[in-house]
């Protein structure tokens, strides 16, 4: 087994442009100051070479602890940076949807919402990090008006307006997947205030960028200690916040979405009909008799029965392992997002050597012979999390 084996396979997921501009009133959502009556739009433009070859160089920067606000100015300071904006996400709730024809096309039982990965943009400034060819969709955006991504309106159907806990928020179109950087919609407007924790970065480009000194001069305002991370276009599938692992959008994409009842204490009552049709019990070598979602069942075995045949099997204590589906919030914070051991393809092993936050202690042969087979590690997180490991990809 190697590595060429495995590759994201949200990398080949850039949907096709689909659906008109459609107005509809909103409420809920703070905005952000329009552009004047009458006033044209700028248009973005990429840097170029005599050639004709794109030069921009595109970064994502952003710190588990928040981003202060003299970040952006520290990102301009840079030489080679044109152009910087900040983008705010955080997690929604919808609560129902409405077709074109005006009807509701999905409500759901009380107390039951969807979880809903949103980003909040200005775009006459997010305009220049998106494809050409989607630039005008985004300038075109009014107030609390949304862009889904094509893997999300795949999901919606032809929706026209979705209601969350804040408000409606009318959908003007659908632009790809990369042009919302794998969040499942962008919205004009600043994040709501009902939003406890707002996950915030910085997109970041210009010609011929030297990442070292854009790390440096980031740094700089942040405080001592504080994690950060600059990654480049290109190294990730998409530009976006805590991005070491996929985006919901790709979660809800392969293993289904469900609807739930979030509690107090950080974990969530699940939609029985969806937890009947996707969470399965099945035994697999090491671990003995676990749950997770059926599809990551054949690759998890092959994984793991690999691990015996390379005599490494003593290096997993079956009675130390910590889980798989675990319907709750990251860390049972009920004000953060969603932990993907919630679709029941994420798992722990040796859960008492390898706490949140620590030194990983796993076994290098025990993380390649995983990470081959489409799981990613959380030992190389920016907080390392060293019995975490995730679906990623299929092999």
């Amino acid at each position: 087994m190697t590595a060429g084996r495995t590759g994201h396979a949200a990398a080949a997921l850039a949907g096709a442009v689909a659906g008109g501009v459609l107005m509809l009133a909103t409420s809920g959502f703070s905005i952000e100051q329009g552009p004047r009556p009458g006033r044209a739009e700028p248009e973005p433009r990429a840097t170029v070479d005599a050639s004709g070859a794109r030069t921009t160089d595109a970064y994502v920067a952003w710190s588990p602890a928040g981003l202060p606000p003299a970040a952006a100015a520290a990102a301009r300071s840079v030489p080679g940076v044109l152009r910087v904006t900040k983008v705010r996400a955080g997690l929604e709730w919808i609560t129902a949807t409405r077709g074109r024809d005006g009807s509701f096309t999905r409500t759901l039982p009380k107390g039951y919402v969807i979880p809903w990965e949103v980003a909040m943009i200005r775009p006459r400034e997010y305009a220049h990090f998106v494809p050409a060819s989607e630039r005008a969709a985004v300038l075109a955006l009014r107030p609390r008006e949304a862009l889904l991504a094509h893997s999300s309106a795949q999901l919606r159907g032809d929706v026209t307006e979705i209601t969350v806990r804040d408000g409606t928020v009318p959908v003007a179109g659908v632009v790809a997947d990369d042009t919302t950087n794998g969040y499942e919609a962008i919205i004009r407007g600043r994040a709501p205030k009902s939003w406890a924790r707002v996950d915030e970065f910085l997109l970041i480009a210009g010609p011929k960028i030297d990442r070292a000194i854009l790390t440096r001069r980031l740094r700089r305002v942040l405080d001592p200690g504080a994690g950060l991370v600059v990654r480049a276009r290109g190294e990730n599938p998409f530009l976006r916040y805590g991005d070491a692992v996929l985006p919901q959008l790709l979660i809800k994409k392969e293993f289904g979405e469900f609807s739930a009842r979030p509690r107090p204490d950080g974990f969530l009552d699940i939609d029985p009909a969806w937890r009947r049709a996707h969470i399965r019990e099945r035994r697999v070598p090491l671990l003995g008799e676990i749950t997770c979602h059926d599809s990551v069942f054949p690759q998890l075995r092959a994984a793991l029965r690999e691990i015996v045949e390379e005599n490494l099997a003593h290096l997993i204590d079956g009675g130390d392992y910590g889980g798989c589906f675990s319907p709750r919030f990251i860390n049972t914070n009920p004000d953060g997002r969603l932990s993907h051991h919630a679709w029941g393809i994420a798992f722990d092993v040796n859960v008492s050597e390898n706490g949140f936050g620590t030194e990983p202690d796993l076994d290098p042969g025990i993380v390649t012979h995983l990470e081959d087979w489409g799981f990613t590690w959380g030992g190389r997180w920016l907080v390392p999390d060293g019995m975490h490991f995730e679906w990623t990809s299929f092999p």
